[in-house]
């Protein structure tokens, strides 16, 4: 039988197709994708382009955040310590300390040259093993991982109780249009969206503008990016906070960056993503957003 690769993972070809209750799994992600209102308000961490992220104000007694794949850039955890007193462990087979363009924190950021993988070797480490190395214990974690779609592997591989100990997660997710392949859909999409649903809500999401056009999902009507960061908050966070004013999504929101790649036309998520109309303030950002691409179109 013929297998394919699909960012690190294995699949056997086998030429399925979506039947009844795959479309029905399809509907339960597009309804997980979906960001929830958040008892608590979103700021934004790491500065005005890409690399900044949009997470929510529930930083209080968080002990440190975990960001695989840094590139050298490390302005998310600088601003993490710099403003909330939340150290950092860092991890990168493909960066190095001397070509940071901001040195390490003493004491209170950390960087391991390996790649983040399903086992632990000499040049990688798995998430549940460096968590239990570096923050050993229970204290609430961070988690912030952009790794050009190795999130799938990593975080099907990862146990609960690795997940549980992350209040918040922040990941891009990458090659989201191949929802529409009943293979990947069934072997890895399903399993893993899934798996953070069991503790994890979204509340916010962010289209990246590498790739400026969206993609329909198997006549759904609704249409995803091929690059998509997320924003989630752990479930017990909601129970926590019932009695607090919860905040409405809004896409976009007022403080996401204009676009991940400036010089490439702006990217909106459209209305099927929302749970009714589109937030006045979301309007006027996105009006920002197009005014300031429509701008830069005119000086070149």
């Amino acid at each position: 039988m013929k297998h394919f690769d699909f960012y690190g993972i294995k699949l056997a070809n086998t030429k399925a197709s979506f039947d009844i209750g795959m479309i029905h799994q399809l509907y339960q992600v597009i309804e997980f994708l979906k960001p929830k209102p958040t008892p608590r308000k979103l700021v934004r961490v790491g500065g005005d382009s890409d690399g900044a992220y949009l997470i929510p104000n529930d930083l209080d007694d968080v002990a440190a955040c975990f960001s695989p794949g840094v590139n050298n850039f490390k302005n998310f955890e600088d601003e993490l310590f710099n403003v909330y007193g939340i150290r950092s462990h860092m991890c990168d087979q493909s960066s190095d300390i001397d070509k940071f363009h901001t040195p390490l924190i003493t004491t209170q950021q950390t960087f391991r040259k390996k790649w983040p993988y399903i086992e632990t070797t000499v040049d990688s480490i798995t998430i549940s093993d460096w968590v239990d190395e570096c923050e050993p214990g229970s204290g609430d974690l961070i988690l912030q991982i952009d790794i050009e779609g190795s999130e799938y592997r990593n975080l099907l591989q990862a146990p609960i109780r690795t997940l549980e100990r992350f209040r918040i997660i922040v990941i891009e997710l990458h090659g989201l249009p191949k929802l529409n392949d009943p293979t990947i859909f069934s072997e890895v999409f399903y399993p893993f969206f899934r798996k953070l649903e069991e503790l994890f809500q979204v509340i916010h999401a962010h289209p990246n503008n590498w790739s400026n056009r969206l993609y329909e999902l198997q006549g759904t009507g609704f249409r995803v990016p091929w690059l998509l960061e997320l924003t989630l908050l752990r479930r017990d966070r909601f129970s926590l906070h019932a009695s607090c004013q919860y905040y409405a999504p809004q896409l976009p929101h007022p403080l996401d960056i204009a676009a991940n790649v400036p010089d490439s036309p702006p990217l909106f998520l459209d209305e099927n993503w929302m749970h009714g109309f589109r937030h006045p303030d979301a309007i006027k950002r996105m009006n920002e957003i197009q005014k300031s691409a429509n701008n830069t179109v005119k000086k070149n």
